[in-house]
């Protein structure tokens, strides 16, 4: 906790700024008999230093980038015996010393995004593995369903925890290590973010190593988690070692134990119980409009009414005579009050009227209304600035619901989900904030109505504020407290763990094996609660002597650090709603593939729109300059039947788009559309793929592809269905969901473009933690590449001088990974790159592999194709989508319509989809026929060669 300055030196006019130097300031000696004793807060880290300069005692305040000086002299009026004193604010922190930790905060930044993908990770890899690990069927046993749930509790703690670690770490990082000070620390943190980078660096460079910047980054980084393993273990020794000595001043045993083995057991169990007692407790909350002379430490014991009362279900139910009846809970009456977290920590912001600014109200929320406002004196809020805070309050509440409401209306959600996003805030934020604001102000002016402006000058001013008081209304007995701890154990992280290990699961099973030993350290053992049900910690500090105890004023720092920026760290319920959301995203997927089969063949999907291709229109290209890749030549052929005889014509790019997208539909729709496309030649392999999945084993995985071949030229291309059933969606996740949470924490991290080397290698040790054996050989790729050597190697006696391979979406980004790990030549439409999570594959990919053997075709504002990185060759494309359709250029129809339309049909169809759905200019005719009557007649055509297929 830093102090706060806000008013800055007050000098008589004249004097000189540098009042310490100037030996003319002649302070009467006799002041130093009398000075006044000035006592360090725990809230500063370093004590205040007295200090004999020229005369006049000095007392030193230090925070983390300013010092203070506090300077006792006479009043410069007739009373010359008066004496004021001066308080003068310098900077001696330097520009280098700013730079270096800054430098500090961007590096261990960077490591608090990638512990955050490794929590995402955890909770990811637990949902994936389930189906994977259950049986082929993919299908999951209800018990270990069950079991998974039970771990939740358990890795959201831990999970919660560890990224509240990490961000204490950051702001630490930034202070130079404040936490733990010390000369040994101060050389750890040098060599950690310094001297060994710098060091590494240049025995790279004059080795004259290929990759300097990435090994060097390497080396930082696992400094960096060296370091912060070593902080986050002494950060919960401390809390602990807090919590046990808390407890024996606090609540001392009845009986002195000279065992100090049975009086360490004996604190320990009073510590849990007091935890236990403290986290089932029934409460209830009450707030209170009070006036400065009203100011007590319990408002529930005093005779003012409550303004609200709010009493949660949980304590409702264990506040019933029944509870006490059967032995479970007591009442507590009177009510115990029960500190909160700003409590505890003793913080107490003070409003005047010359630090009162609208950004502070505009920013801070409801947060603003337990500061302490100050009604009376010369530094009194008047009455504009109270009227004008209500106004920004309400305001910025009201403009963030609109703004929101603005996003939904820009991206044509609905009028339903206009009209309850509006209710919503308006019940749950503005009328509950306009309220408040309310009585705040109705108080503000009784009181300004009975303020005696001379007493106030003289005493400084009154002053109101806004309190939330919690209070115990009903305890669990102790034989309860102990139930809940075995109940916890044994069904929150005994049978889970086991049922991880049965599973096979073992990487998720060590991390949950490690969470959950921390988690019951910090959880029974957390001197907060201790607290909570004792006092501030200005009034556990009162417990200890210096010298017999050994608590220190760094001791007292330390601990209000790691109370009020861990324990009880407000950013700890961001995170937990982060992980909570994840964590039911993966379980909406896990629920909605259970309800389908983990194989959908094409012959299975729902209806599709029909495909509806006209031989008697074309487009002939833009005149601008086109795609340079609209032709693929190389190899890359297909025939065009001219009679009776077949022709080699170099292939388009518009010809895999097309067999990408053909790759999701069955056997009779292809061969219409094939005949119509290519004009003959090219036969879907139905009965290929199913006899080689039949024979390796591989029917029951989720993922689908299909074989093309064109036999007259020896030719064949793989095409990699995408996203399908809900297994593919989980699939996207399992291989792109990491580097892609990487590359944002890359992007929203000052310089974070320089990571990019090492990214892979961060990848891959955090996959490597999380993913068991069998995960890895289920993955789609694996299969896929399997195939794709099968059918190079001649499998069921096809030889095929050329194979290639295409996909779209997830099919794209598999075919590129299966591509770059069989060396076969590749085409993906709008796929995730390869490029980052190369090395999380196996076998792993090389930089050499990709930019040899992928192309990618990327549309414009398609986020999708622009995960994992893109590889050397890509096709930047356009894209005519509105622009608040976020998805609507990753689409693999709209790229064929792309293609078609910019690159020209080249004797290829034209698709009436084209124009009707995704709005590109009408093709010319080539014929008799409009354009509408064309696609009408093809429409007629396509529902009486598939009358089973729904219009």
């Amino acid at each position: 906790m830093e102090v706060a300055v806000d008013n800055v030196i007050e000098e008589s006019e004249g004097k000189n700024d540098s009042a310490i130097d100037d030996p003319s300031n002649n302070i009467n000696s006799n002041m130093n008999d009398d000075n006044a004793a000035y006592e360090s807060d725990y809230s500063l880290r370093i004590p205040i230093s007295n200090v004999r300069f020229r005369g006049s005692q000095l007392h030193v305040i230090d925070t983390d980038h300013d010092q203070l000086i506090l300077k006792q002299q006479l009043g410069n009026d007739e009373k010359k015996h008066n004496k004021t004193t001066l308080v003068k604010r310098l900077s001696p922190i330097t520009f280098a010393q700013r730079a270096i930790r800054i430098g500090y905060s961007l590096i261990t930044i960077i490591f608090v995004g990638f512990l955050f993908v490794f929590c995402c990770e955890v909770l990811l890899f637990l949902g994936i593995a389930l189906p994977v690990s259950a049986n082929e069927a993919w299908s999951i046993p209800q018990m270990h369903l069950f079991s998974t749930l039970l771990s939740i509790p358990v890795l959201l703690y831990g999970l919660t925890s560890l990224m509240t670690m990490g961000c204490a770490f950051v702001i630490d990082a930034h202070r130079g290590g404040a936490l733990f000070r010390s000369t040994a620390m101060e050389i750890i943190y040098l060599i950690v973010f310094l001297i060994a980078p710098m060091t590494t660096a240049m025995i790279c460079l004059m080795a004259q190593s290929e990759e300097p910047w990435r090994i060097t980054s390497l080396v930082w980084a696992i400094l960096i988690l060296i370091t912060f393993a070593g902080w986050a273990l002494a950060v919960t020794y401390k809390q602990m070692k807090a919590c046990f000595l808390l407890v024996d001043k606090c609540f001392p045993l009845e009986e002195e134990e000279p065992n100090n083995f049975k009086r360490f057991m004996k604190i320990a169990n009073r510590a849990l119980l007091i935890t236990q007692t403290k986290r089932y407790s029934g409460t209830k909350r009450q707030r209170y409009l009070v006036a400065g002379d009203d100011l007590t430490k319990t408002y529930t014991e005093s005779q003012l009414t409550p303004v609200e009362t709010r009493t949660g279900c949980f304590s409702r139910l264990v506040s019933l005579k029944c509870c006490s009846k059967i032995n479970t809970f007591e009442s507590v009456d009177p009510p115990k009050k029960l500190l909160e977290s700003d409590e505890i920590m003793g913080y107490q912001p003070v409003m005047t009227k010359t630090n009162w600014s609208m950004q502070k109200y505009w920013c801070a929320g409801s947060s603003h209304q337990s500061a302490l406002l100050v009604t009376g004196g010369s530094s009194a809020l008047s009455s504009e600035q109270m009227k004008f805070s209500v106004l920004c309050t309400v305001t910025s509440v009201i403009l963030a619901s609109l703004l929101f409401i603005g996003v939904l209306v820009w991206m044509e959600m609905g009028l339903v989900i206009y009209l309850l996003v509006a209710v919503i805030a308006l019940l749950c934020c503005v009328f509950p904030m306009f309220r408040n604001s309310r009585e705040m102000l109705k108080l503000y002016d009784e009181l300004k109505e009975n303020n005696d402006d001379e007493e106030d000058n003289e005493r400084g001013g009154k002053t109101m504020m806004n309190v939330w008081e919690r209070v115990i209304i009903s305890e669990p007995k102790p034989w309860l407290c102990y139930a809940f701890v075995a109940f916890e154990v044994v069904f929150f992280f005994i049978w889970p763990f086991i049922s991880m290990l049965v599973l096979k699961n073992y990487p998720i099973a060590g991390v949950f094996f490690v969470l959950g030993f921390f988690d019951f350290l910090w959880r029974y053992f957390d001197a907060s609660s201790v607290l909570a049900k004792y006092g501030t910690i200005s009034d556990a500090a009162e417990l200890f002597n210096e010298e017999y105890d050994g608590v220190t004023h760094a001791h007292r720092y330390r601990f209000s650090q790691i109370v009020g920026g861990i324990i009880r760290n407000k950013g700890r319920l961001v995170w937990t709603w982060i992980f909570v959301f994840v964590f039911l995203v993966v379980w909406f997927m896990l629920s909605a593939s259970q309800s389908s089969s983990a194989t959908i063949t094409a012959e299975q999907r729902g209806p599709r729109p029909p495909i509806l291709l006209l031989n008697d229109f074309y487009y002939p290209g833009v005149n601008t300059l086109a795609y340079p890749t609209c032709k693929l030549t190389k190899g890359f052929e297909f025939p065009v039947v001219d009679g009776q005889s077949a022709k080699n014509v170099s292939s388009d790019l518009g010809d895999y788009a097309f067999l990408s997208a053909m790759a999701y539909e069955r056997e009779s729709i292809n061969q219409y559309t094939l005949q119509e496309w290519f004009g003959g030649g090219v036969i879907d392999e139905v009965d290929y793929v199913k006899k080689w999945r039949e024979e390796s084993g591989t029917q029951s995985s989720p993922v689908y592809f299909k074989l093309f071949s064109a036999p007259e030229l020896n030719s064949a291309v793989v095409s990699v269905r995408g996203s399908e059933t809900m297994f593919d969606w989980l699939s996207n996740l399992h291989l792109w969901f990491a580097s892609g949470v990487a590359q944002c924490v890359k992007w929203l991290t000052p310089f974070g473009w320089i990571w990019t080397p090492i990214i892979p290698d961060l990848l891959e040790v955090v996959n490597s933690v999380v993913e068991s054996q069998k995960l890895k050989e289920q993955g789609y790729y694996v299969i896929t590449s399997q195939f794709v050597n099968a059918v190079r190697a001649g499998y069921g006696g096809a030889n095929y001088t050329n194979v290639f391979i295409t996909g779209a979406s997830l099919g794209g980004g598999v075919a590129m990974i299966s591509g770059a790990q069989t060396g076969t030549p590749t085409v993906s439409i709008s796929g995730p790159g390869p490029l980052l999570p190369r090395k999380i594959f196996h076998p792993p990919l090389t930089v050499e592999s990709i930019d040899s053997n992928v192309y990618n075709f990327i549309p414009e504002r398609d986020y999708i194709a622009r995960l994992g990185g893109r590889p050397m060759f890509y096709q930047n494309a356009m894209c005519i989508a509105s622009n608040n359709n976020l998805f609507g250029c990753h689409s693999m129809w709209r790229s064929f319509c792309e293609i078609n339309y910019r690159c020209g049909s080249n004797g290829r169809p034209v698709a009436c989809r084209c124009v009707e759905r995704f709005g590109y200019p009408k093709p010319i005719q080539n014929g008799t026929r409009t354009f509408e009557e064309a696609c009408a007649a093809a429409n007629e055509t396509w529902y009486d060669m598939f009358p089973d297929v729904p219009n």
